[in-house]
């Protein structure tokens, strides 16, 4: 049995697995992109990429012991560079990746980003393969790649890749990073099955990552939301902002992504 919170004004989740009288709390972020070069909104002012992973580290640190946390899964894209490992990567993401596994167990599900990074994932954290891990009911996967049937006993699917954004103009959350829950038939992930499956798209985790025009008219490039898009397969849906406020329903999700 598994219990799933986001935690408010935090692009993060909590996951609490019951197994024989014992809780294990279970942090889920997803989509650092370490290495991309970022810059302050509405400047050419870079941002030093020691200083941000300095700040992502305090970040979970600080949850971790706020919450009790056993253990993080990292969702994917912990890197940028798709295509192989750079001279940032090195310098950054085994520092990194250890100072997390110094506070609880660390569980990395390589993102279409993170080609190769078992070359710079120290041995102390898991390295789990692309298809995701299972957690209780739960299926964590990146988002890039299409379920198994063979994990069609699960309930529930959370993912990132996608950085869901909101987009609309002259609103004030224009821009800003948002969850989205859905409620699916789950024979169109898993069609030897019937019932509901529930999807949460998770935000990336990284504050410099935030939307713009073009984001929004990038094509979708998740197995799972062209399949779910191009059938009646949304039964309802939640569109949720950082700080815990409602936005919309399906009738908001050309707002988000083009469908």
């Amino acid at each position: 049995m598994s219990q799933i919170n986001i935690i408010e004004n935090k692009p993060a989740l909590l996951i609490d697995v019951f197994n024989d009288n014992k809780t294990n709390r279970v942090l889920v972020i997803s989509d650092l992109h370490i290495g991309k070069t970022y810059w302050l909104q509405n400047t050419d002012i870079a941002i030093d990429w020691y200083h941000i992973v300095k700040e992502i580290e305090k970040e979970l640190s600080d949850i971790v012991i706020s919450n009790k946390v056993t253990s993080i899964v990292l969702l994917g894209d912990i890197k940028n560079n798709i295509y192989k490992v750079g001279k940032e990567d090195w310098n950054l993401i085994p520092n990194f990746l250890h100072s997390l596994s110094e506070i609880c167990k660390v569980y990395l599900i390589p993102g279409n980003h993170d080609s190769r990074i078992g070359l710079i994932t120290p041995e102390k954290v898991h390295l789990i393969g692309v298809k995701g891990m299972v957690l209780g009911d739960i299926l964590l996967t990146h988002g890039h790649t299409f379920p198994s049937e063979l994990r069609s006993n699960i309930n529930k699917i959370v993912m990132g890749h996608i950085h869901p954004t909101f987009f609309r103009e002259n609103s004030v959350l224009n821009g800003q990073k948002i969850w989205i829950f859905l409620k699916l038939k789950k024979e169109s992930i898993f069609p030897s099955t019937k019932g509901s499956l529930d999807l949460i798209l998770l935000p990336s985790f990284n504050k410099y990552i935030y939307g713009n025009g073009r984001v929004k008219n990038r094509k979708i490039n998740s197995p799972i939301l062209k399949k779910i898009l191009r059938k009646e397969s949304i039964d309802r849906c939640l569109i949720v902002s950082i700080d815990g406020t409602i936005i919309g329903n399906e009738n908001l999700l050309s707002e988000v992504f083009n469908s």
